[in-house]
């Protein structure tokens, strides 16, 4: 994803919202989907292999697949942290939040 650099502050807002668009669009069909701002830091490479003008800003990258279980014939690379790892919800209970009764 890459943005004008003349745009301003409210541009940016348009582009989440249209990032946000692409990634639900994605699940609706069955896809797992992840922007990646990381993309942003390798600009000059990118550039090398994708025609990105200098008046274009990279702001990220979206990685777009099917999931896959653990028990395909590749494991999962790495593993997925619970939610309770690294979030607190106040004013829900667990299993709302994550499906899991404890």
């Amino acid at each position: 994803m890459t943005i004008d650099r003349r745009l301003e502050r409210g541009s940016w807002l348009d582009l989440g919202m249209f990032l946000q668009n692409i990634l639900i669009s994605a699940g609706a069909r069955g896809l797992q989907s992840c922007p990646q701002e990381t993309f942003s830091k390798y600009h000059a490479i990118l550039r090398e292999h994708l025609p990105i003008s200098h008046e274009e800003m990279v702001v990220c990258g979206i990685s777009i697949g099917y999931a896959r279980d653990g028990d395909g014939p590749m494991p999962r690379l790495m593993p997925k942290a619970p939610v309770d790892a690294f979030a607190t919800f106040v004013g829900f209970d667990h299993e709302t939040i994550t499906g899991e009764k404890r």
